[in-house]
């Protein structure tokens, strides 16, 4: 979720958490506007290549659409 990594011990944990993210993932950063926000059900959401992202607001959500692979967060493997 927004490049954050999680591990999870056992698969019923990664079930749980898949179902419901925003319920157990904490505080995450808005990718558009670096805003730090604690995600809810409501909140605007979207998966893009390598997973869910959730925003702050519909207007960074909407500034996300425009142009993807300017926020999209990639990591190094």
């Amino acid at each position: 979720m927004n490049g954050e990594v999680y591990r999870f011990g056992v698969e019923r944990t990664l079930k749980r958490f898949v179902g419901e993210p925003e319920l157990w993932c904490g505080v995450l950063r808005d990718p558009v506007s670096g805003v730090r926000f604690l995600p809810s059900t409501h909140s605007p959401r979207l998966y893009f290549v390598g997973g869910p992202y959730y925003f702050s607001s519909d207007s960074t959500h909407d500034r996300f659409l425009e142009d993807p692979s300017r926020y999209e967060v990639k990591r190094a493997l």
